[in-house]
């Protein structure tokens, strides 16, 4: 969703306000510092820290007084020029424009670089995030942090700046600015965090990838905006509609006054805090003047417009609604009807909150129909949800609002499965039918339960992950093997706690305890049930670890390890495990072997067993044994990995390429967003050399565990786990096809033609 002044000054005023507690609390950190160094360091060391202690305490308020001001001031310039370059091209130098640098500006320069380096490490991924958000703001398709003004350079150039204004002693002043960007380093995180969460509490959130190609559409969809509202000649007729519907709608703003949330169009100037304005007709602030855009912008945020229970409002509600009920029985058993003609038959609707729901979702649902992504049938049987999915946001304002609702999410699975099939797939037909036939039932059944919304959704989903298994070859064949890893993955982690907890009572060298745990346990697990049974070899293994005393039990050894060799080898082939990986696992138990040869290894407390007595203690370990399911899913130790795709697709003789699990697989708050894109055939884009190669999302695996890609061309495919499949959406190696869901697609040209109005008025 595009954003709004409103947003940026609330953003603004809690970076002045976050800024204020982070100098407080720089400080504070900054003193104990100090007088952890004036007890620690070195004598000399300790007189510095104390005098520099003694002048923060004396001098603290007043630095902070001055850091604020100038962070202030620095912060007001950069939203001034942020995506406005001012800087002098080298066609505007001349030679009595040239100056020399002074030494002074040089060190502050280094100075301050110094500490943003610290700063920009401190919390990377919010500062990351909010640089998307501040160039997608401005459809930029380039990401340049110099146009974030709340780039941590402002608050390192405040700091700089407030100790050279106080500070005469160049060495104090040294260990000062060493000392509290180290505290201000340490205190940063949540600062940034508080910043995201304005931008994020108002829907505005960074997209995985800034795309010049949607990037540019949007700059396009606005120039075609302002085009049709200075009445340029050549204006597109369909957006010269549009432009006199929003037209219409912001006459109505100007001369009716609507039941506006708190805060949308602000108290009147110089009103005292916590004072109740003057109201008018309908409890809008008299003096507020709220522009198009923000009015259309409280609509779509979940802390924005709600309705009052007014009882000539709720009457008139029902009639509508009544109204719309019979438009929804009509659409049952004729074709679809063009938004705005159904906006026509409802042109007799008195001003008020109603009739800008009415209105603005007719303008949702114009977009929609319009969308370019989408083939053309797909858009058509979209409109015919026009009239309950109204009739559900005049019920109840969160319909528009939560984009987890289940009215919302209808619309956007319906988008999305369309873009991901494709106008040219064979697919589209039957899942064209298969929507006209869930959008039937919507308009059959659906009076006030949101439930009907939830279960054309959900018969959605089994209907594309049935057709996507039975019509694609690559899908049908890959299934058994996708379902097997993850049936495998709980069987496995409880397997390695079964043997490391038999293993901890024998006597057994801890390399190859963690062969065994780690990577035979594996194919064990894997190969059960199939020839030649790999299990078998454990007690081999751990005989050959333990100590070897009499010179017989060490000629045994030398005769078992060739064959042993070649079982571990070919065991480890089957699981599809890479070359470089077997060998250095390999290479790791020669090691250990030459070290029982030696009689190298440590004496151990435990006492020795025979071959037969370890295959009596290994005989009870049970490779079907079960592990707990959390109530939301797979534990996290039980989910699979690269290595249970490899080794499941291997063994049913599938060629596939596995996508490695990230080094460390760490939860994210974006989690459940970015999955909210995994539904059985959603397109997606992968980079490769530098391009984006279009791939179907073709099969998702229980518990969403395991992904599976195709593509056109292409006979591998390609297999996500889920840590793998975060990380990569993450990094922006893969993203959607779709840089929005539909539903924020159709109020982002909204927002941007109630911009272009009111920048016209």
């Amino acid at each position: 969703m595009q954003t709004l002044k409103r947003v940026l000054a609330l953003a603004l005023e809690e970076a002045q306000t976050g800024f204020g507690t982070l100098c407080r609390r720089m400080t504070d950190r900054a003193d104990a510092a100090l007088g952890e160094s004036a007890r620690t360091a070195s004598p000399a060391d300790q007189r510095m820290a104390s005098t520099c202690r003694l002048f923060l305490r004396e001098h603290g308020a007043a630095l902070r007084a001055r850091m604020e001001r100038a962070y202030s001031a620095l912060l007001a310039r950069a939203v001034q020029t942020m995506h406005t370059d001012l800087r002098t091209g080298l066609h505007d130098f001349r030679a009595d424009t040239l100056s020399l640098v002074e030494d002074e500006v040089v060190t502050r320069q280094i100075e301050v670089e110094r500490l943003l380096l610290r700063l920009r490490d401190a919390d990377e991924l919010s500062l990351g995030h909010l640089n998307l958000i501040i160039a997608q703001m401005h459809g930029d398709s380039e990401v340049r942090e110099r146009e974030n003004p709340f780039r941590p350079y402002l608050m390192a150039r405040a700091l700089y700046d407030g100790l050279q204004a106080i500070v005469t002693d160049e060495a104090q002043s040294k260990l000062l600015f060493d000392v509290l960007s180290e505290a201000m380093t340490v205190e940063l995180g949540d600062f940034y965090t508080r910043l995201r969460e304005v931008f994020e509490s108002r829907g505005i959130r960074s997209r995985l990838l800034a795309r010049p190609t949607a990037l540019n559409k949007r700059e396009k969809e606005r120039l075609a905006w302002q085009r049709a509202v200075t009445g340029q000649a050549d204006a597109d007729q369909a957006m010269r509609q549009r432009v006199e519907r929003l037209g219409v709608l912001q006459q109505q703003i100007q001369q009716q006054q609507f039941d506006l949330p708190q805060g949308v169009a602000g108290a009147p100037h110089g009103m005292p805090p916590g004072a109740q304005p003057a109201m008018q007709h309908g409890g809008m602030p008299m003096h507020a003047k709220p522009e198009l855009q923000e009015l259309v912008y409280s609509f779509f945020t979940p802390s924005g417009m709600k309705y009052s229970a007014q009882p000539a409002q709720s009457q008139l509600r029902q009639q509508l609604d009544g109204a719309l009920r019979q438009l929804q029985r009509e659409n049952i058993s004729s074709g679809p009807q063009a938004p705005l003609a159904l906006l026509d038959r409802l042109a007799n609707l008195p001003p008020g909150s109603e009739r800008i729901v009415v209105e603005l979702v007719g303008m949702l649902f114009e977009f929609i129909l319009n969308d370019e992504l989408l083939p053309k049938g797909m858009r058509e049987q979209l409109c015919r949800l026009h009239a309950p999915f109204l009739r559900a946001a005049l019920q109840d304002l969160d319909v528009l609002q939560g984009a987890h609702l289940p009215g919302r999410r209808l619309l956007d699975r319906i988008g999305s499965a369309a873009a991901g099939i494709g106008a040219d797939s064979p697919l589209l037909q039957p899942l064209q039918g298969e929507v006209e036939r869930v959008v039937t039932v919507v308009l059959e059944q659906y009076e006030r339960d949101p439930v009907v919304f939830a279960n054309a959704e959900e018969e959605l989903d089994g209907f594309l992950t049935s057709l996507l298994r039975e019509c694609d070859p690559v899908v049908r064949r890959c299934m058994p093997a996708l379902e097997r890893a993850v049936e495998v993955a709980p069987q496995l982690a409880a397997v390695a706690d079964a043997l490391r907890g038999q293993l901890e009572s024998v006597n057994v060298e801890r390399r190859m305890m963690d062969f065994i745990t780690g990577t035979w346990a594996q194919v064990m697990v894997h190969t059960k049930g199939r020839q030649p049974d790999y299990g078998k070899l454990l007690p081999e293994l751990v005989w050959s670890a333990q100590e070897k005393i009499a010179p017989e039990e060490r000629a045994a050894l030398m005769k078992m390890l060739p064959a042993l060799g070649r079982e571990l080898r070919a065991g480890l082939a089957v699981i599809g495990m890479q070359e470089a990986a077997a060998q250095a696992a390999l290479d790791q138990l020669v090691s250990l072997h030459m070290d029982v040869l030696s009689n190298s290894l440590p004496p151990s407390v435990l006492p020795r067993m025979s071959v037969a007595g370890l295959r009596a203690r290994f005989g009870a370990i049970d490779l079907d044994q079960p592990i707990a399911l959390a109530a939301d899913g797979l534990r996290a130790d039980a989910l699979p990995g690269q290595s249970q795709f490899r080794a499941e697709f291997a063994l049913h003789g599938i060629l596939a390429t596995v996508q490695p699990d990230p080094v460390l697989a760490t939860a994210s708050s974006s989690d459940d967003e970015l999955l909210q894109w995994a539904h059985a055939g959603n397109g997606f884009e992968l980079l490769s050399d530098d391009n984006y190669v279009q791939w179907r999302l073709s099969a998702v695996a229980p518990r969403k565990a395991g992904f599976l890609f195709t593509a056109q061309g292409q006979s591998a495919p390609l297999v996500y786990s889920r840590a793998a499949l975060l990380a990569a959406m993450r990094e922006g190696s893969l993203r959607p096809l779709e840089y929005a869901p539909l539903f924020e697609r159709a109020v982002e040209s909204l927002m941007t033609g109630a911009e272009s109005l009111d920048a016209a008025a």
